[in-house]
């Protein structure tokens, strides 16, 4: 593509402007190529303004600042060059308007919703792709760097997908997406708003600039898009306010659109009645846990939203598995899950509890440099709810395990507990433990197949650990 044809998406003020042909555009000076257009980013750690020398070396034709840079080469400086990369990445591999695009937001419940989706959209012939947490998946399935990738790799990854013949994308969008415009330019058929707890303070720094970003998500929403959310959670009044055109509600407690009950939840599935437009639905589900008729319901509101019938829908959900790391049996009553927040640990405990007449012993810590108000209110979950509570690591990264684990003890009262800051130990106490009935949690990292100590990240994996201790024992 021409360079005037493709800056055409964006304001700026124009240096040594010539015509040249760009072939790829690239954020990364170490992923640039001859013909490349380099758009540099600032970033947490790096600021890609010091790196256009590296670009130009690379084969760079031209670049896209956000501050007027020494270079030879073509140059536009915007305000904003996150803003711009999204508008560029846009025009250079088109907008996707005939791929069903399936934004999920919210606290708790992306990943497994999304999941679900992906497994809906399979069944029904659609070749979803997929992009969250754990994977981005298409043709072929890779680890997810991060939940919601920058802008230009969204687009260069729905770009695969289409070469691929994928007519729907499911996307999990995180907060940090949001508030960093990684996915200002995409504009969604369904936004999905599973619900609002407390997370991610150390980035938003208050809870109302958190729920603020999530609720952006509903402002990239196509003009006869769906919006679909919870109303049983206490955000629903806040979008409702929205006067949105065309909304999709799902509840429990609070019957909208779509309302279930639970008729069986046991150690081995769900087993829940859907309602819709005065139709029953049973679907048995292979998911653990009571909270997952929220992610079943949110998964029939968006296959309802696309127009699939609803055996298309139940099947979809009904063969879905497991998702990794989430509410994940790996041995003998032993279970992974992602929980690391207040309102996700509650959860499932209490979904535990039912399933034992033994006692829930729980393992978990919090990640270090991350939003300490949640920890004692953690502490105070697990003392209340689990019979044994070890305190380990998680991802203590800069700060001190001990550090954390006295910040979650805060709220722990004068509970026994038990402090065994190497997870791998804290992780085979446990299972050592372990008799008849019981229970065990390893909470907080889930899927994660690493730990950040320090600088440096090193390989550990919990399911991989527990088995390797069941192993032992």
């Amino acid at each position: 593509m021409r360079l005037s044809e493709l800056i055409t998406a964006i304001d700026g003020s124009h240096y040594n402007l010539g015509e040249v042909d760009v072939v790829s555009l690239e954020f990364d000076s170490r992923r640039v190529k001859p013909g490349s257009l380099f758009i540099a980013i600032e970033g947490e750690k790096f600021d890609g303004h010091n790196f256009v020398d590296d670009a130009t070396r690379n084969g760079a034709v031209a670049v896209v600042t956000q501050r007027e840079v020494k270079t030879k080469l073509p140059q536009v400086v915007v305000k904003d060059t996150r803003l711009a990369m999204g508008k560029l990445a846009r025009g250079f591999y088109g907008a996707f308007d005939d791929i069903d695009k399936i934004g999920i937001t919210g606290t708790n419940g992306k990943t497994t919703t999304a999941f679900l989706i992906h497994s809906m959209l399979r069944v029904v012939g659609k070749n979803p792709g997929l992009i969250g947490t754990i994977y981005y998946i298409g043709k072929s399935k890779s680890k997810a760097g991060r939940t919601t990738p920058e802008s230009l790799d969204i687009f260069r990854l729905i770009h695969q997908f289409q070469n691929e013949g994928v007519q729907a994308i499911v996307m999990e969008v995180s907060s940090h997406a949001l508030s960093l415009k990684r996915v200002e330019e995409i504009k969604f058929n369904v936004v999905l708003f599973t619900n609002f707890s407390q997370d991610h303070l150390d980035f938003h720094k208050t809870i109302d600039d958190y729920r603020r970003a999530k609720m952006h998500i509903f402002s990239l929403l196509d003009d006869v898009g769906f919006a679909i959310f919870n109303l049983d959670d206490e955000t629903s009044e806040t979008i409702r306010a929205m006067n949105l055109k065309k909304t999709i509600t799902y509840g429990v407690k609070n019957r909208g659109t779509i309302w279930a009950e639970i008729v069986h939840d046991s150690i081995d599935g769900l087993t829940v009645e859907v309602f819709y437009k005065e139709k029953k639905y049973t679907i048995s589900s292979h998911l653990l846990g009571g909270f997952n008729i929220y992610n079943i319901l949110a998964a029939f509101g968006v296959g309802v939203a696309l127009g699939i019938d609803a055996e298309g829908i139940v099947r979809g959900i009904e063969e879905l598995h497991a998702v990794r790391g989430r509410m994940e049996r790996v041995v003998d009553n032993i279970f992974v899950d992602f929980a690391h927040t207040p309102s996700a640990i509650e959860q499932a405990l209490r979904s535990l509890r039912q399933y034992t007449k033994g006692r829930i012993i729980i393992v978990f810590g919090c990640g270090g440099d991350r939003d300490k108000d949640k920890r004692p209110k953690m502490g105070a979950i697990a003392s209340r709810l689990a019979d044994v509570t070890i305190l380990t690591a998680d991802n203590p990264r800069s700060e001190s395990v001990k550090n954390i684990i006295r910040n979650i003890e805060e709220g722990m009262g004068n509970n026994k507990h038990t402090v065994i800051e190497n997870r791998r130990e804290a992780i085979q106490y446990a299972i050592s433990s372990k008799r008849g009935d019981d229970i065990v949690l390893i909470a907080g990292k889930g899927h994660e197949e690493y730990q950040i100590i320090g600088n440096k990240t090193v390989e550990f994996d919990d399911t991989k650990v527990v088995r390797e201790c069941f192993e032992h024992l």
